[in-house]
């Protein structure tokens, strides 16, 4: 006898009662193996949302009711003859093209918990503000505050309105388009996703735009379902054991409270950075590997422990199907370092080496799950972003990126954001290393995280004079 086909597996649920349809479908998934890793998602309806979206849609209910959990807010300069009726529906087809982007975020009358529903048809909200008559000092101030403002628009989960965009015209020739996402559906890969798409859809027209090999439902729905599965529960299960050792980070008293401080450090001839970056390539490190060793160093001469557990976060886009997709399937990957035993900066980069290659194997398992209230192990979260880089380009205009507020990621990274004294967020461009380092100021001061980052150069041109010298930690 042959199975029966996917086909004739919808047929079959539609023909039952709608009050026995979904109960089915649970009974089938339940026969067939989770494969390890998403895959296109067979019938329609709502998904279970990801661990991380439940706590953002909870904070957003209870926490800071009538505020957004967190948005994210991109600019862009278009400098040439804009067709305003392209560009709208360039925007409507990447809007249709992902289905993230038509997503709400509520709890499930059942009590299944907090659902995905995509709504069938885009609903662009685009603002147009024309700034032409302005001075070229208020045309500036203007940008400025857009953009500021948009960082703060508060967006909502439950009511489906998670992006808004605002066109600024300064001239005839000269435009700034800025995006408002929810965090919960957007993440830091999405906006070079959604640049690449609105280019193309603009230059091609929006019928062009296919949708992508995987949507972002496809991995909520798997995720659940793989964390449900003997599988994953066998590798949480495992993965939890690795870090039960580890005293939980404590809440600072006074709760949580965002600051942030400019970051760079000096990559230039002869400076401490390039001298231990140089040192961790020759000993077969990537430059993030390298500067995780030098800042468990400092933690653990901070903490006076042998043990350190860094949080870095990771793009989670561990299936390549999963890249060309708008979502949010960024986690936290705690990397545990072992400094016992008084190594050499060298002997630390191997076993720092080994600690990072196994975190990132298990990007599979978000940090929601696997570390629930009050239990996260670390208290600085660590990054150095390898965002591909995105030839934007539009016919006869030209585009280019506009900068915009510090990030507010702390919340989106950590459990218990009162838990978590720094971020560190850093991004390798032109020779030089720098960003943006977010920090609770209930926990910690922007004196004490310049300190920090201080302390990991110092370990760096400590290492570079005597690379194999035991008691690096000393």
């Amino acid at each position: 006898m042959t199975a029966p086909t996917d086909a004739g597996v919808d047929r079959a649920l539609a023909a039952l009662p709608a009050a026995k349809r979904e109960l089915a479908r649970i009974l089938l998934a339940a026969r067939r193996p989770v494969p390890a890793r998403p895959a296109r998602r067979s019938g329609a309806g709502p998904v279970p949302a990801t661990a991380l979206q439940a706590r953002l849609l909870r904070r957003e209910q209870h926490v800071r009711p009538g505020t957004s959990t967190g948005t994210g807010s991109h600019a862009i300069r278009l400098a040439g003859r804009l067709d305003h009726g392209r560009l709208r529906e360039a925007l409507t087809g990447v809007l249709a093209r992902h289905e993230a982007l038509r997503s709400r975020i509520s709890d499930s009358p059942d009590g299944r918990g907090p659902q995905l529903t995509v709504d069938d048809a885009p609903c662009l909200r685009l603002t147009r503000t024309d700034l032409k008559n302005r001075t070229a000092a208020a045309r500036r101030e203007a940008v400025r505050h857009q953009i500021t403002e948009s960082a703060t628009t508060a967006l909502s989960l439950d009511t489906g309105r998670t992006s808004w965009f605002r066109l600024l015209t300064l001239a005839p020739d000269e435009h700034v388009l800025i995006l408002a996402s929810h965090l919960a559906l957007f993440d830091g890969w999405s906006s070079g996703v959604f640049l690449t798409d609105l280019a193309a859809g603009y230059r091609d027209g929006p019928e062009t735009l296919a949708p992508p090999e995987l949507q972002f439902t496809d991995y909520a729905d798997w995720q659940r379902h793989w964390l449900a599965s003997p599988d994953g529960a066998a590798e949480l299960t495992r993965r939890r054991a690795e870090f039960a050792g580890i005293p939980p980070a404590p809440p600072a008293p006074g709760g949580f409270e965002r600051g942030h401080l400019p970051v760079r450090l000096d990559r230039g001839p002869g400076s401490a950075l390039a001298a231990g970056l140089a040192l961790g390539a020759a000993e077969g490190a990537t430059p993030f590997m390298t500067l995780v060793a030098a800042l468990a160093v400092v933690l653990a001469r901070l903490d006076g422990r042998t043990d350190v557990v860094v949080g870095t976060p990771s793009a989670g886009r561990f299936a390549a199907q999963l890249e060309g997709a708008v979502g949010q399937f960024t986690t936290v990957v705690p990397i545990r370092i072992d400094l016992s035993g008084n190594p050499s900066f060298t002997g630390l980069l191997h076993r720092t080496r080994a600690a990072v290659a196994d975190a990132l194997s298990h990007q599979r398992l978000p940090v929601d799950e696997l570390f629930t209230s009050g239990t996260q192990p670390y208290r600085v979260l660590f990054a150095l972003h390898n965002y591909p880089a995105v030839p934007f380009g539009l016919p006869g205009i030209e585009v280019s990126q506009l900068p915009g507020p510090p990030a507010r990621h702390l919340e989106l990274y950590s459990p218990d954001p009162a838990a978590t004294f720094a971020c560190i967020g850093l991004v390798e461009r032109d020779g030089e290393i720098g960003g943006t380092a977010e920090f609770n100021r209930r926990a910690t001061a922007s004196e004490d995280v310049t300190a920090l980052l201080t302390g990991v150069e110092n370990v760096l041109r400590r290492a570079a004079a005597s690379p194999a010298a035991p008691g690096i930690t000393l």
